[in-house]
């Protein structure tokens, strides 16, 4: 999948990742707005500054939703009730 990313500092651009959920890992990591692209259409998937709520109806239509963690927020895969999650260190590094 081709995603791009935008983030308050203006740090912008596009990736590709197979897996959804280490692609939000990764604009997670840099507190930046998620989008799927599609051709011209770029459709948001994950708002970093945004609540559990929000992101969950982003993310439902892909079989995810965001909860409270213990910690942090964390992303559950809706059809297991798994929570999925990846070290900071296995996602891409944007900037």
């Amino acid at each position: 999948m081709k995603f791009y990313y935008e983030n308050n500092l203006g740090d912008k651009g596009c990736f590709t990742e197979d897996n959804l959920v280490k692609a939000i890992y990764t604009a997670w990591n840099i507190e930046a707005d998620l989008y799927v692209c599609e051709g011209d259409n770029f459709q948001i998937i994950f708002s970093p500054h945004d609540d559990n709520e929000f992101n969950s109806e982003l993310l439902e239509p892909y079989g995810y939703k965001m909860i409270d963690g213990e910690k942090y927020r964390d992303i559950l895969e809706i059809k297991t009730d798994k929570v999925i999650r990846y070290d900071w260190d296995e996602v891409k590094q944007l900037i």
